[in-house]
């Protein structure tokens, strides 16, 4: 009896975990459909010096922001940026004079952006 009773509870337990590692439902997280616009400002470095100019491109189209388009913003003598994008996943990348012309995954991050003020540093290497 007391083996039946540690073998149960061991399935249990492997039942749990397992339900728990597959996320319950198994269903993908939500997708931003939101429009609300927030702030964004950041450095960006490249090989550990800050960018000289260029261009950051927050890109927040999705399966549900089909019509939205990118928002661009300035890259400063000094490496800095600032301007708005929308809430939520973003896709962003520089462009720019000094970025080299490595594979565009070295060059795309997936940023996830909260209302209020964001402050998101770039390192390109």
């Amino acid at each position: 009896m007391k083996h039946m009773r540690k073998t149960v509870a061991s399935l249990a337990f492997t039942v749990a975990l397992t339900t728990l590692g597959c996320g319950g439902g198994g269903s993908a997280p939500p997708v931003s459909s939101s429009t609300e616009e927030t702030s964004v400002k950041g450095t960006v470095t490249i090989n550990g010096k800050p960018a000289t100019g260029g261009e950051i491109m927050f890109d927040p189209a999705n399966i549900n922001r089909k019509t939205v388009l990118p928002h661009k913003m300035t890259i400063s003598e000094t490496g800095t940026y600032s301007g708005q994008s929308l809430v939520g996943e973003n896709s962003v990348s520089v462009h720019g004079p000094e970025i080299g012309t490595g594979s565009l995954s070295m060059n795309r991050q997936t940023i996830v952006l909260k209302s209020g003020e964001n402050t998101v540093d770039i390192t390109l290497p």
